[in-house]
């Protein structure tokens, strides 16, 4: 049992009202949505021009299509618990295409590669070597997965691991091909 009697009133009003304030700081990021936080369009992102694997990249490639960007690195065990899941939307949707962002620094592009393909990873991932595309869309938490719809549009927003379900819901809610 904790004694507080060596508390005075003044003190335990102020630990209870610090506990408040944290707590009403720290909302729940995966659904809250910044009204002043302008949402930028696939086209206005800046994208390498190839992949981990050093194969050709080309964002138009998605054009018309459902898009589903995740922000990953190896060395990031939710990150690595969600290429299942995400692997799985991929195969699972013919209009939907999933592409991995690798961020760069604990780990190498190669790392990344060598993680997708124990895996069995099959879409694909770039690396965000200057941390473009991460600085414009305020990606500062991984995992994050963005969902765009066919002309291109931030649709939603999940920080941390994602609920297949749940993305699944999302997906049949903007539309299908």
């Amino acid at each position: 049992m904790i004694n507080l009697n060596h508390f005075n009133n003044k003190k335990i009003v102020s630990i209870i009202l610090v506990l408040l304030l944290c707590l009403s700081a720290c909302s729940d990021e995966n659904d809250v949505e910044k009204e002043d936080d302008k949402k930028l369009n696939l086209q206005e992102i800046s994208f390498p021009k190839s992949s981990i694997d050093n194969k050709s990249f080309d964002i138009k490639t998605y054009n018309d299509e459902i898009l589903l960007i995740n922000f990953w690195f190896p060395s990031c065990p939710p990150c690595i618990y969600e290429l299942d899941i995400l692997n799985r939307l991929d195969n699972n949707y013919d209009s939907v295409n999933v592409l991995g962002i690798q961020a760069l620094g604990l780990d190498t592009k190669e790392d990344g590669f060598l993680m997708m393909e124990k895996k069995g990873v099959s879409y694909k991932s770039i690396a965000d070597e200057d941390e473009n595309i991460m600085n414009q869309l305020k990606i500062n938490v991984f995992p994050t997965t963005i969902l765009y719809d066919q002309k291109g549009n931030e649709i939603k927003r999940w920080i941390g691991i994602i609920d297949e379900d749940v993305v699944a819901e999302k997906i049949f809610e903007i539309g299908i091909k």
